[in-house]
């Protein structure tokens, strides 16, 4: 989970920015996984993705498929933390408080088609990034209450994917997917001081592309994918309005995001022993180091750092319709002085028929760091407490 309200408002206003990390930044970070398999496997998005969801990480692994899939997931979050003033913050009391927040998302939705044997043809939807953020607290001075702060964010960046899977040979093939890009979140802040309104609105239009190229071996007991994302360049056209009491004024710009790259190994085991199992495994470097936005003021580089993140998951089969999934991820923020992230995973699959698979994954995390905040002439620094949930329930058909 990151701090998705802060990065979009740095480019939108120097003044319109949030307290706190509760927004959920999926372009590049690995900690959300959009299937439940995958949830339940230590977030595992590459080596586990056998299903139509495939189209968003390894479109490659379509080209084993012989009939028409259909992938539904939904995903639901909460997730909470506790912000500890390093100071009185000016217009605090000082102390901790608490945020707290559930996210119940639109599906993603993938379904892949056999062309021909040797081509496949896919397409899905997948939230990318969420924006939706709420909070609101009093301030006092010198413990007299003096007004209220409230930020919000709404809406989201989704992902269109198309994709194309060819078998190169007997085990191996290869992907391509396109993804295309486009959101239009709006952010609000209002500031109450002496029953003096401060208001301030961004409205901002995204739009922008990627490609995800993919390689898959198949050997029946043993299966390796690697894919590579391209950065996501998006462009942006903002509408800002200021408001103080009733005197408002509004500016319109332009500007470019641009995204990490991803690069991701992932390796499936099938064990046949006594005791039927699978082991999935993922490595998935993130160049956040890509990261900028260009805005007015020209390129603006993020000082972030890049991270390599490491997933493990184990599936049992208890019975022949049942299957029981754990795992853990360790997933480094670009957070240079972020504590790194650790998440337990768990979950199961039940077969609800021979063309029906039910899948319910479990992921839990938390971590620790110091953040600072500047905006408005102003900087405060605090200390937070993070934990996640996050849930997912996917379908998977066969056609």
């Amino acid at each position: 989970m990151r701090k998705a309200i802060f990065i979009f408002l740095l480019p939108v206003s120097g003044a319109l920015y949030a307290y706190t990390n509760l927004g959920a930044l999926n372009l590049g970070d690995p900690v959300y996984a959009p299937a439940a398999k995958a949830s339940a496997l230590g977030l595992t998005s590459y080596s586990s993705a056998k299903n139509a969801s495939c189209v968003f990480f390894n479109a490659a692994a379509m080209a084993s498929f012989k009939d028409t899939r259909i992938f539904m997931n939904l995903p639901m979050m909460s997730v909470s933390e506790r912000v500890i003033p390093d100071s009185d913050w000016s217009a605090d009391t000082g102390g901790a408080y608490y945020n707290e927040h559930f996210y119940l998302d639109v599906p993603d939705f993938a379904v892949a088609f056999p062309f021909s044997e040797n081509v496949k043809l896919g397409a899905g939807v997948v939230k990318r990034q969420s924006f939706s953020y709420s909070h609101e607290k009093n301030t006092y001075e010198d413990s007299s209450y003096i007004g209220k702060l409230e930020y919000t964010g709404k809406g989201a960046i989704t992902g269109y994917n198309f994709a194309v899977a060819m078998k190169l040979g007997n085990v191996w093939s290869a992907g391509y997917a396109y993804e295309i890009l486009s959101g239009k979140p709006t952010f609000e802040s209002i500031r109450v001081r002496s029953s003096v309104n401060y208001e301030e609105k961004a409205e901002l239009d995204f739009s922008g592309a990627r490609n995800v190229f993919s390689l898959y071996e198949d050997k029946a007991m043993w299966n390796v994918s690697l894919t590579y994302m391209t950065s996501s360049a998006m462009d942006y056209d903002c509408k800002y309005t200021a408001t103080v009491s009733t005197v408002s004024a509004s500016l319109k710009y332009g500007g470019n995001l641009k995204f990490p790259r991803t690069l991701a190994l992932g390796i499936n085991h099938i064990w046949a022993g006594a005791v039927s199992a699978s082991v999935y495994f993922d490595i998935v470097k993130t160049f956040w180091s890509d990261s900028s936005f260009t805005a007015a003021g020209g390129v603006v580089k993020l000082n972030y750092r890049n991270s390599v993140s490491y997933h493990l998951g184990i599936e049992n089969d208890l019975t022949s319709r049942l299957q029981l999934r754990y795992g853990m991820a360790f997933i480094p923020s670009y957070e240079r002085s972020s504590v790194e992230r650790a998440l337990i995973t768990a979950g199961f699959g039940w077969y609800l028929s021979a063309n029906m698979y039910f899948n319910f994954g479990y992921a839990y995390g938390r971590r620790n760091y110091i953040q600072n905040w500047e905006g408005g002439g102003i900087s405060y620094s605090g200390r937070l407490d993070e934990s996640m949930n996050i849930f997912n329930f996917s379908v998977d058909w066969k056609l």
